[in-house]
């Protein structure tokens, strides 16, 4: 074993573990764990505007049904919200689950996306709180187009970069991706165009995504050659 490393040049390798990183690369789980706990943050504070306003008395049923009416849009954007962020965390774990280090690029990245992934919350606030308004539904679907961009952007680097990466993707992976997120950049367009319309009903429109994410993964998992260039 010795001698092998000697002529290698890397013990680890010699011995079956995986290569270290690159000098330029960094450690993926930092990344990962990062992701982790922003994603579960911005999960958790989608609730919070789930609550009825400080200054309503409720001292009877039907009080208390007036007051859960007011709460609908929230009740609404809500799981829609946390839905979609799920789609996002899933896919993020999907691609991570390939590479083998990072590099500065995909930091960057990941970081942006991250940016935006902490606006949501607010965007979610938005929809719920001023549903009758088209600017919400501008703003929350501006929000959705650009993490889905961002996604792309992340996928495009990782299949170009194979040295970051256990193995190349292949192509039912990089056309599952394309098709999720380009879906969701889609589905925020008809919901401005619906809001421009019926802003009430703007948010209906991304309902699309519990059909498109799972024919996404679905189509990731078929079988393809690997991507070679």
């Amino acid at each position: 074993m010795s001698e092998i490393a000697a002529t290698t040049g890397n013990p680890a390798r010699a011995e079956g573990h995986p290569p270290a990183p690159p000098p330029s690369g960094y450690p993926k789980h930092r990344i990962e764990g990062l992701t982790d706990g922003i994603f579960a943050v911005a999960m958790t504070l989608l609730a919070i505007e789930l609550k009825f306003p400080e200054n309503v008395q409720i001292t009877t049923n039907d009080e208390l049904g007036q007051a859960m009416l007011h709460l609908v849009p929230h009740l609404i954007s809500w799981p829609l919200s946390f839905a979609i962020l799920a789609i996002f965390w899933f896919a993020h774990q999907r691609a991570f689950v390939h590479l083998r280090t990072v590099d500065g690029k995909l930091v960057a990245i990941n970081f942006l996306s991250l940016g935006f992934v902490t606006l949501l919350p607010f965007s979610t606030m938005l929809i719920g709180g001023y549903a009758p308004l088209f600017a919400s539904h501008a703003v929350y679907a501006a929000n959705m187009a650009i993490l889905a961009w961002l996604s792309l952007w992340q996928i495009r680097h990782i299949a170009s970069h194979p040295e970051l990466t256990h193995g190349a993707l292949t192509e039912a992976f990089i056309r599952g991706a394309r098709f999720r997120n380009w879906s969701l950049i889609t589905c925020a367009g008809l919901a401005v165009a619906l809001a421009w319309i019926a802003p009430r009903f703007g948010s209906m429109a991304y309902m699309a995504m519990a059909v498109i994410a799972p024919l996404s993964r679905r189509w990731s998992r078929s079988d393809a050659p690997p991507r070679t260039s």
